[in-house]
């Protein structure tokens, strides 16, 4: 019988149910439902979120517990959003309740993790990337409400420990392109449709009227880009493909200049790149050094796949 790996995640903005093979990595299912956000709005209220994740949990369940329950052998679940001390949000209560309740009935093995290390393994499967080595792993997590630059290693017990070593000051890429996209009446979330603008944007010569992001070594700060988005004779005086160019031209350039300097500071030699914003065609164009490695573009949004994965790993 194989031991199957039943993966569950509720973040702030999609409901996911994964299952994996824990000997093979294989992905067997990987289940998703968005979270409805009302037209011209830019988020959901915790309260909101919490309630459709309630919602969403048993229809997703209901699609491979009957072709893969008796097989399953451990339940992992993202608690959290960070593998930080304190790091909490309402949203994540959803998925543990459930995966408790699963682990008590069934007699499985109840492993926990954050969000944050899902995305880091998900992002890491199938590129050669080793998210439960020894040597140093510096990955950058680029979603709707974050924008940091977090280095893993292992501690003297041969544990995983994870530092922040970069990131924003202010807002996320994520975020900027979410209300910048609403603004131009795109759906939340809206950072694809920036995505696509840019992309189908012919330069011609034009000079990037924005300023370049302020960054300082691992750090930056987007506040004054979004203020040049919204002047009228800068980002309002712009076509929406030429702003949505030029906005992804500095997100681009910014993240490489903090990541480079990361790099620098700790000596990873790669980059592993996660989050939604990761799945950007622009930014992975922009990034074609090797020393980036982005997931795969569906494994780089929200997913259970990667708490999953760790849960096999958990178990071997």
């Amino acid at each position: 019988m194989r031991k199957l790996v039943l993966g569950l995640d509720t973040s702030n903005y999609t409901t996911s149910v994964a299952v994996t093979d824990a000997d093979t990595g294989e992905i067997l299912a990987d289940e998703r439902r968005l979270l409805t956000v009302k037209a011209g709005e830019k988020g959901l209220r915790q309260s909101d979120a919490l309630f459709q994740h309630w919602q969403n949990l048993p229809d997703l369940l209901e699609r491979v517990l009957p072709v893969f329950g008796s097989e399953i052998c451990t339940i992992a679940v993202s608690e959290r959003p960070r593998p930080q001390e304190g790091s909490y949000m309402p949203v994540f209560t959803a998925g543990m309740h459930t995966a408790r309740i699963l682990a008590a009935q069934t007699g499985a093995k109840l492993v926990c993790c954050s969000h944050q290390e899902g995305h880091i393994w998900a992002a890491a499967h199938g590129n050669g990337v080793d998210p439960d080595g020894t040597e140093p792993l510096l990955c950058s997590h680029l979603s709707g409400g974050t924008l940091e630059l977090v280095l893993r290693k292992t501690d003297e017990k041969g544990n995983a420990a994870y530092e922040i070593c970069g990131g924003t000051r202010d807002i996320s890429y994520g975020q900027l392109l979410d209300r910048m996209g609403v603004d131009l009446g795109y759906p939340f979330p809206a950072g694809r449709s920036i995505d696509d603008l840019a992309c189908g944007f012919a330069r011609e010569g034009q000079k990037n009227p924005f300023s370049r992001v302020f960054t300082e070594k691992t750090y930056l700060n987007l506040s004054g880009l979004e203020t040049q988005l919204k002047s009228p004779k800068i980002g309002l005086a712009l076509s929406r493909e030429a702003a949505a160019y030029f906005v992804m031209e500095r997100i681009a350039e910014s993240f490489c200049r903090i990541a480079d300097a990361a790099n620098g500071e700790y000596g990873a030699g790669r980059v592993l790149v996660t989050g939604g914003v990761a799945c950007s065609r622009f930014l992975r164009k922009y990034c074609s050094d090797n020393k980036y490695v982005f997931g795969e573009p569906r494994l780089c949004s929200d997913n259970a796949v990667g708490v999953s994965l760790l849960g096999g790993a958990a178990c071997r």
